[in-house]
């Protein structure tokens, strides 16, 4: 009798091993262990896009309130344009975020290979405080007088800019293609309601997709390298989703985007 329940007891605790087993090595049911991977290697949305941005964006302004404005994709790296104000005006920048990777079970957590950011913020801590070795330039009466100065020789430059280009962007109809980088996509130019990205495709189409939030304009316009326009893409009045395409040779092209509200938007090649 003893022999008996001792059998059934083996028996038993056999069964649940070999269950658990087969359950543990079950594709379905198996989690994503791994502590990150590349956004390239799982599903990475939009959504997830956006959330990342906001966080290392938040982080880096500290104090300074900033409002992202757009958010795309290009293959393993997050670019993101973003606002704030300082000194009364409103400002912009933009931040890239190299070769992401993420927490597959926590979108969240992510680690970047290098991240840059373009804007004109005081240098900060990790408190969102100025640096306090950095003299406030109002304690020197001749370093504020110097200060003036610089500021409306700024001001001088960017109007005698504005007046020579009338309307035409300053932008380089030609590129130096032994620079490092020169094929990957950048963005040359931001102004209240405008950016352009000079992009590289081979022979195809580009293909535009996102969400336009305003309820005004939202327009997507193709030119080569001397601004000549190959036509609009999009071009919107009201909010809704981003649907556009343009064929196009191979060789440099600028993409001019005139928005009046919020927006985000990627693009892709397709080749022929």
């Amino acid at each position: 009798m003893m022999y008996k329940k001792i059998l059934i007891i083996i028996t038993a605790v056999f069964l649940m091993t070999g269950c658990g087993t087969n359950k543990k090595e079950d594709p379905s049911v198996t989690p994503d262990t791994r502590e990150s991977a590349s956004i390239t290697e799982i599903d990475f949305t939009q959504s997830d896009a956006e959330k990342l941005i906001k966080k290392a964006v938040d982080q880096h302004c500290g104090s300074t309130a900033c409002k992202v404005t757009s958010v795309r994709i290009s293959g393993s790296d997050v670019i993101a344009s973003y606002t704030y104000e300082s000194e009364g005006e409103e400002k912009s920048g933009d931040v890239t975020l190299h070769d992401v990777s993420v927490s597959p079970l926590d979108k969240t957590v992510y680690t970047a290979a290098r991240e840059e950011y373009r804007d004109n913020l005081p240098e900060i801590d990790g408190s969102g405080k100025k640096d306090e070795q950095s003299a406030d330039p109002s304690d020197d009466p001749d370093k504020k007088d110097d200060q003036e100065k610089k500021d409306d020789e700024e001001k001088k430059d960017d109007q005698d800019k504005d007046s020579s280009n009338k309307g035409k962007y300053d932008l380089p109809d030609h590129v130096d293609e032994d620079e490092e980088g020169a094929k990957d996509d950048q963005k040359v130019h931001e102004e209240s309601g405008v950016q352009i990205w000079r992009v590289y495709t081979n022979k195809g189409s580009i293909e535009f997709t996102g969400t336009y939030s305003g309820d005004s304009k939202f327009i997507i316009e193709v030119m080569d390298l001397k601004q000549k326009s190959l036509g609009e893409a999009v071009n919107m009045k009201s909010s809704g989703d981003i649907d556009g395409k343009m064929k196009v040779d191979e060789g440099y092209y600028y993409i001019k985007i005139e928005y009046v509200g919020g927006w985000s938007l990627y693009w892709n090649r397709i080749f022929e």
